[in-house]
């Protein structure tokens, strides 16, 4: 009976103790930065802005029709000192970075891409992506009849956002991810680059430089190019379980919506190019 008491005892106590660090708790934030100017929102705020509205989109991460409280990226950042060559650099709470450019989510027309910060109501939250939360912040996106959806891919539709920067481009922030300088602006390996700033930096650095670390660095001490080759690489990107099982991976499989063959091509191109630029 002692040993049950205890027990008991012990078993209320965590729990008193869990409910007390709930309560304690910082509520979720999102904070947006431009040059010296920064702006912050819980989601209690934001679920009042007046400025919310029902979105309704084909979800590209749920991969499903849903309706969203939202409201208009351009809209929480007019005011700001944001540029529209700029580029918006998304972080999530699991350490994924998202690199967007900036006219994209400064369009405010019913004409163009429109990017809207979906808030989560704690009463009814949203469904799960593979078992995990993807709240309370998160870009969608809603596209004019006919427009073509590559320009907006799943790559673009982030969640669990905590903080957006507004910086210059990543190949302007980080020499060493760039090209040599004899490389033509039009050609396949100028492209690749666009590529891999698009797709692969939102998770990996590139010879030890970027905003993400969630995957491994793609050129230091080896290119993945020159570990795996041409063909296992390419199996790798378009379905990971094929290549290595592994039930914890956080790689997703990249689809040609994401990642076009021609894409691909060229994204290989600029890691070949890259191997000969180590650290540079």
């Amino acid at each position: 009976m002692k040993a049950w008491i205890a027990k008991a005892v012990g078993a209320l106590g965590c729990a008193m103790a869990f409910l007390a660090s709930s309560a304690s708790a910082e509520p979720v934030t999102l904070v947006i930065s431009a040059d010296t100017q920064q702006r912050s929102w819980t989601v209690d705020v934001l679920l009042k802005d007046r400025r919310l509205t029902n979105v309704t989109v084909e979800d590209e991460n749920l991969k499903r029709r849903l309706t969203f409280r939202a409201i208009p990226v351009a809209a929480l950042l007019r005011g700001m000192p944001v540029a529209a060559d700029a580029t918006a650099t998304t972080a999530a709470s699991d350490g994924y970075v998202s690199h967007l450019p900036m006219r994209l989510l400064l369009a405010d027309s019913a004409d163009a891409p429109r990017a809207w910060l979906a808030v989560e109501n704690p009463a009814r939250p949203w469904p799960r992506l593979k078992g995990q939360s993807i709240g309370p912040f998160r870009l969608i996106w809603t596209l004019p009849s006919g427009h073509a959806a590559s320009v907006v891919n799943e790559s673009l539709w982030t969640y669990n956002i905590v903080r957006i920067n507004i910086t210059a481009s990543p190949a302007e922030r980080f020499a060493a991810i760039r090209p040599a300088a004899d490389q033509p602006a039009d050609g396949p390996v100028m492209r690749g680059f666009a590529t891999f700033q698009r797709v692969c930096f939102s998770c990996h650095s590139m010879n030890k430089v970027g905003d993400a670390h969630l995957g491994p660095d793609l050129n230091v001490p080896y290119s993945p190019v020159e570990y795996l080759g041409d063909d296992k690489l390419v199996k790798l990107i378009r379905d990971p379980q094929s290549l290595r099982w592994w039930p914890d991976a956080r790689m997703s499989a990249i689809d040609e919506k994401t990642l076009s063959e021609a894409d691909l091509k060229d994204l290989l191109l600029y890691l070949h190019h890259m191997a000969g630029r180590k650290g540079t």
